[in-house]
């Protein structure tokens, strides 16, 4: 028989859940784009095929999972999406967030970088989560209509954010496992296979892509600041024709406040600064949901 905690916890997961849009095709291509972060491929003149990441809320268990290493109850297993940042903390108009909720996933802080990893032979082997919560936040869509038809401007993701729960364990190595991952990862030469010409004619897409760390430790307990950057991409191989210039630099941020850990990663182009500003946000937000709370 469950107690009137277990019901009050399935009650709060139910009521969260409720609160969930769930994201029709468009949404979900659009956030499949965002979070490959390849845009050197993403040209006017190409189309490039993406896989398209299975986007699901999933409710929490009654009862959190005994974690190895920590002695005593934990007083908080699922995040609250009070521990998110909200759309009043960004400096332009956004509509209500996407938000879903998971269950033991991978920390993946880029998954860029582990296209990179693997293609070197170097497992990326993400860190695995307890819980996790994430959002992606977009600009307002501009629809008019136009001789009895809906005509928008296209959807534009401003943010996008994962709040993960995790052991001491993985605290104590993450940031040490990243910084090796990036080591491996300074310069890579990519190739994606794409569309061009109305989709007559099928190439091979090549850019150099980069990263690297550019700040630490300017937020919560444990922080770093990566520049993703991808060079001009050419057609067919790394001396052929130039297709498009290098892109904006892409800036993810990755801040832990105790045993929650965020990844923010904002629209290309966005000041580093800016970056700053809501990861110093994001580990205020969290601090009330950690164990113990800050």
């Amino acid at each position: 028989m469950r107690s009137d905690d277990d019901i009050g916890l399935v009650e709060r997961v139910q009521q969260e859940l409720r609160a969930v849009r769930w994201l029709d095709t468009a949404e979900v291509r659009a956030v499949a784009r965002r979070r490959s972060r390849f845009r050197a491929a993403a040209v006017t003149v190409g189309v490039v095929v993406l896989s398209i990441p299975l986007v699901t809320a999933v409710a929490l268990p009654s009862r959190p999972p005994t974690v190895p290493g920590e002695t005593g109850a934990i007083s908080r297993a699922e995040i609250p999406f009070e521990a998110l940042l909200q759309p009043e903390d960004l400096r332009v108009e956004v509509d209500a967030p996407i938000v879903n909720a998971g269950l033991a996933e991978p920390i993946v802080v880029d998954p860029e970088l582990a296209r990179c990893l693997q293609a070197k032979g170097v497992s990326p082997a993400w860190e695995m989560s307890r819980y996790s919560r994430s959002q992606s936040m977009r600009r307002p869509q501009d629809v008019r209509i136009e001789d009895g038809m809906a005509l928008g401007s296209g959807i534009s993701i401003v943010l996008s954010q994962d709040v993960y729960r995790i052991t001491p364990q993985v605290a104590q190595t993450l940031f040490a496992s990243l910084d090796r991952r990036i080591g491996n990862c300074l310069s890579w030469e990519s190739v994606v296979v794409g569309a061009i010409d109305d989709m007559a004619e099928w190439v091979e897409f090549h850019a150099v892509q980069h990263w690297e760390v550019v700040d630490r430790q300017f937020a919560g307990d444990e922080s770093v600041l990566i520049r993703h950057r991808v060079g001009e991409t050419r057609r067919g191989d790394a001396d052929g024709e130039v297709l498009a210039g290098p892109t904006p630099p892409d800036i993810i941020a990755v801040v832990r406040v105790g045993d929650l850990v965020t990844v923010v990663d904002v629209e290309a182009g966005e000041s580093e600064s800016e970056l700053r500003r809501l990861a110093v946000l994001a580990a205020g937000r969290m601090c009330a949901a950690t164990n113990p709370p800050c």
